[in-house]
């Protein structure tokens, strides 16, 4: 009956069509090692030739192996993933290894010695080409990707075993063959030769060991996988495989090889989970401490064990130099959790986080969702935090202060908040107090006091100090530069026709009623509102224009046995004093 038919018996209200039942997951590996064992004479020759034509070491194999070592040895150097797998995807290193698998099986001295030699030859010639790269200036600091070739684990092993299945299948079913470089991607049998020639060229022979082991262990892994499966899929005879003492006999340095590096890489992996667990150990540790540090943030941790102590090098993101005192208690804290002596070095990478209107991050992380979150803070960063916050507020609307800290002191009374600024005038105490019932509100703590900690700034240009902003940056005629300059020279010669007085900066502005004089002066004594009325009466005579005086006076002359002098009139280093 036609496709056409069965839908029309169907829809006239015949039987409907069976359908087939659902294969359950036994059936199905049943199946596909049914199939494994099923492969047609054609294609068991296909792939045993295949086999031996890529196990012998022809000057293309080498020119192919050359090229993917030192593209793997690039990648290694600069840390490219991308890079890395192009280079598995050229590497032919994988089709020996069922070389020697398969002669072993068989007793096939000659294939197995011809893959040997491709297979070993090849790597030390990878690990040479290697080595010369790591000669040239192109090495700089290892790479992470560098690093994760010389410390193997077990799960290497059990990575390259399982690669190894899928090699192993994608070299004898004709169907899965497409995916033969994603397996070569997965086994990444090349980096560690890479690397081992890159080790050996910069000293590191630990490194060295460490990524050879890895090179062997995958070999031993894809070795061991590929003869169970050549025996599943009908590739050796009962016949070539002999007694299962000369089996055994040809097998024995292989198993012996795999035993050994088995129990090394456990060993290897047992000391890495060990070395995790001290690092989560030590992260939470400084992430307790740090959380009563405001705006500090856990950047990364390493450590090493000495025989005398844990070293541990800590990096932080941290808006003020954390104190010596406040680090030996983190240290503390930290041999108490470990159960012995460690040894803590804190990095401060000075930062401040800030938002629109102020600090508003405390302890900013990035959550596995890659949003910005806070991690919980202590009672007393809270406090710094609202009380940058509200400083930062407060001194945008004033251009001439700039914050320089916030810190918390606690005293018997309550916490004190210490705001330190820059600024060329000593704030008003009015001003403090207003500042001081913000951050009160803010937090709702009435305890909470205020203290200001002024540092002076002074603005100097080459004109001298500034006194008058706009007599130093505004814009101004070359007429009306002279006609300022006259008036700033009559208003300093008068000033200092007054005893022992001394002119350190004059600025002067016309206005619409006249002149508008500022002048900073030192001398042993503060002169008297009526000199100053004196000298403005002088300046208006000699202009013939109104003048207004003010004068910023500080008792601060230097004294010789003969006279009074300014701080300007010092002599310069290796003039003569008497000059």
């Amino acid at each position: 009956m036609s496709e056409v038919d069965e839908r029309g018996a169907s829809a006239s209200g015949g039987a409907p069509p069976s359908r087939a039942r659902p294969e359950s997951w036994p059936e199905a590996w049943l199946r596909a090692l049914l199939e494994l064992a099923s492969v047609s004479p054609e294609r068991r020759a296909t792939v045993l030739r295949d086999i031996q034509e890529g196990s012998r070491p022809t000057a293309v194999y080498y020119v192919l192996l050359g090229l993917s070592e030192l593209i793997a040895g690039f990648a290694l150097i600069v840390g490219s993933d991308a890079t890395l797998i192009g280079a598995n995807v050229v590497a032919p290193l994988m089709t020996p290894i069922f070389g020697i698998s398969l002669g072993l099986m068989r007793g096939d001295l000659r294939l197995m010695r011809t893959a040997l030699v491709a297979e070993f030859g090849g790597a030390a010639f990878g690990a040479a080409l290697c080595f010369l790269l790591g000669l040239m200036p192109f090495m700089l600091d290892p790479t992470p990707l560098l690093l994760a070739q010389t410390r193997p684990t077990l799960i290497d092993l059990f990575v390259a075993a399982l690669a190894g299945v899928a090699g192993g299948l994608a070299m004898i079913d004709e169907r899965i063959s497409p995916a033969l470089p994603g397996v070569a991607i997965a086994t990444a049998l090349n980096p560690p030769v890479a690397a081992l020639g890159l080790c050996l060229a910069y000293g590191a022979y630990l490194g060295a060991w460490g990524a050879f082991l890895l090179f062997f262990a995958n070999v031993l892994a894809i070795l061991a996988v590929a003869a169970v499966l050549f025996i599943a899929a009908g590739f050796v005879t009962r016949a070539e495989i002999g007694s299962l003492r000369g089996l055994a006999r040809r097998f024995a340095p292989a198993a012996v090889g795999l035993v050994v590096v088995t129990g090394l890489l456990t060993r290897y992996l047992v000391a890495v989970v060990q070395d995790l667990r001290t690092t989560h150990t030590i992260t939470t540790v400084l992430d307790e401490q740090l959380a009563r540090e405001p705006s500090t943030a856990l950047m990364s941790v390493d450590f090493s064990r000495r025989a005398e102590a844990v070293e541990v090098l800590s990096t932080v993101s941290t808006p003020r130099v954390i104190s010596p005192e406040r680090v030996k208690q983190i240290q503390d804290a930290l041999g108490g959790r470990l159960g012995g002596p460690v040894r803590l070095f804190v990095r401060c990478s000075l930062t401040k986080d800030v938002s629109a209107t102020g600090s508003a991050m405390v302890r900013p992380y990035l959550s596995l969702d890659g949003r910005v979150t806070e991690q919980p803070t202590a009672p007393e960063t809270r406090i710094v935090q609202q009380a940058e916050q509200v400083a930062r507020e407060v001194i945008a609307t004033r251009p001439d202060i700039a914050l320089r800290d916030v810190e918390l002191v606690d005293f018997p009374s309550g916490p004190t908040v210490v705001v330190t600024i820059v600024s060329p005038r000593t704030p008003l105490r009015a001003n403090i107090e207003r500042f001081q019932t913000l951050v009160r509100e803010r937090l709702g703590d009435e305890r909470v006091r205020v203290v200001v900690r002024t540092a002076a700034a002074t603005d100097i240009t080459p004109k001298g100090r500034v006194v008058l902003g706009e007599v130093h940056f505004g814009d101004a005629t070359a007429d009306e530069r002279r006609q300022r300059q006259t008036v700033e020279d009559a208003a300093r010669d008068g000033l200092q026709d007054l005893p022992n007085l001394f002119v350190t900066a004059i600025d002067a502005v016309h206005r619409e009623t006249g002149w508008m004089v500022r002048a900073e002066v030192v001398g042993p004594y503060v002169p008297a509102p009526r000199d100053i009325r004196g000298v403005e009466q002088g300046v208006t005579k000699a202009i013939g224009d109104s003048v207004a005086l003010t004068v910023r006076a500080r008792t601060e002359v230097v004294v010789t046995g003969t006279q009074y002098r300014s701080v300007e009139q010092l002599p310069a280093e290796g003039e003569d004093v008497e000059q």
